[in-house]
């Protein structure tokens, strides 16, 4: 049994954020979860997503690509996601002394040593190797859908399950829908995120553009009563806890979803949480859920929002639009947060990002180079709407 040294101590890691190192030749991810170092492959067994890049849930290692899930101690597949297969998990030592992790590159060796490290390992490899905090694959039913007019723009009702068993979430997670499409080139599921609150306890919604690919088209035709596969929810873009710091958040189209759960969340809830959100879209039949939201401004004495489209020219509204609109027009840009925003909120306010890639880029250049808002108080979520 041959131990390579990683250039990490057990120290450098983060509870529940992998990092990937080369050892010995092969890329291999490291994480810590509930204080123990577990080591196996960093490259995803459907399409090589890379591991490192994803989220940890309990013992759960989510890939960033197509949310296959691995049990971080084991490096088995969960029968959840049934499109990824099995990887190879990897002894990982902490050196007593140092706190040097080592590496065994020989798949799926135990330890067999004395150090500390080795011990506690011994033990996990002890405990049920099930993913006992694997996420709960459920059958939930279609109520209804509505097509948003003027727009490729879909949103799908479904029931939230029994009530001895439950789908329960926290406003802005996501779940992972399998409609069994192995003909689509990107695999049988996608992730979307759950649109509707945790407070509308009759069903859970997701809204989604409809694409020419198989799932999409399979989903824009399923009927009422269809049962579909779902995982249960995942993902930390979610509000803290903390109600003392005013949150921003920046949507790019359909990226607003995440920011529909939140603030009916915290609408209902009448949090004292200072929440402004900017939205922006491409014209303004594009608006998605902008009745709702101007509803639940009324309500709500802590929400602001500023709607900004980036193409359509006024002229091209429809007339009763063109001269209701009291929106911003053009892309978000620092004279548009510094419009709305004051000092205070620019400098002590968690902003959450949510859109397409080049959106989400931009946004987070905006906001590090030219408002100077540090990484900590950014939370991303990036939305490929495929």
């Amino acid at each position: 049994m041959t131990r390579y040294s990683t250039p990490f101590r057990k120290s450098d890691l983060q509870e529940g954020k992998p990092v990937r190192v080369d050892v010995n030749g092969k890329p291999i991810v490291i994480a810590l979860v509930s204080g123990r170092v577990y080591a196996m492959d960093s490259v995803c067994s459907h399409e090589g997503g890379p591991l490192e890049d994803g989220t940890i849930e309990g013992y759960c290692l989510v890939c960033p690509w197509h949310q296959g899930i691995f049990d971080i101690r084991t490096a088995k597949a969960s029968p959840e996601t049934d499109w990824v297969t099995d990887l190879h998990s990897y002894a990982a030592v902490v050196d007593d002394k140092s706190g040097q992790i080592l590496i065994d590159t020989d798949p799926d060796v135990r330890h067999s040593d004395n150090s500390n490290e080795g011990r506690l390992q011994q033990e996990a490899a002890g405990e049920d190797e099930t993913m006992s905090s694997r996420p709960l694959k459920m059958q939930l039913k279609l109520l209804d859908k509505v097509s948003h007019k003027g727009t490729d723009i879909m949103s799908f009702r479904f029931s939230r399950g029994d009530n001895q068993n439950p789908l329960n979430y926290r406003a802005g997670q996501y779940s992972i829908i399998d409609l069994g499409t192995r003909e689509d080139p990107k695999g049988p599921i996608r992730s979307f995120t759950i649109a509707s609150s945790p407070t509308e306890k009759d069903s859970i919604m997701i809204t989604t553009r409809i694409r020419d690919t198989p799932f999409k088209q399979k989903l824009s035709k399923l009927n009422a009563g269809t049962v579909v596969k779902i995982t249960a929810p995942a993902g930390d873009f979610t509000l803290s806890e903390d109600y003392s710091k005013p949150v921003v958040f920046l949507s790019g189209g359909i990226g607003v979803t995440p920011f529909r759960s939140m603030i009916k969340y915290a609408t209902d809830r009448q949090l004292p949480l200072k929440i402004t959100m900017f939205d922006s879209n491409r014209n303004h039949a594009n608006i998605l859920y902008k009745d709702e939201f101007d509803s639940w401004a009324k309500l709500n004495k802590n929400l602001k929002i500023i709607y900004t489209i980036t193409e359509e020219e006024a002229e091209n509204l429809p007339s009763s639009a063109t001269s209701e609109w009291k929106g911003e027009k053009g892309l978000i840009d620092k004279a548009m947060l510094t419009r709305h925003l004051s000092k205070d909120q620019l400098n002590d306010s968690i902003f959450y990002i949510c859109g397409p890639p080049a959106m989400l880029n931009a946004m987070q250049k905006l906001l590090s180079e030219q408002i100077g808002v540090s990484d900590d108080k950014i939370r991303i979520e990036e939305f490929t709407g495929y």
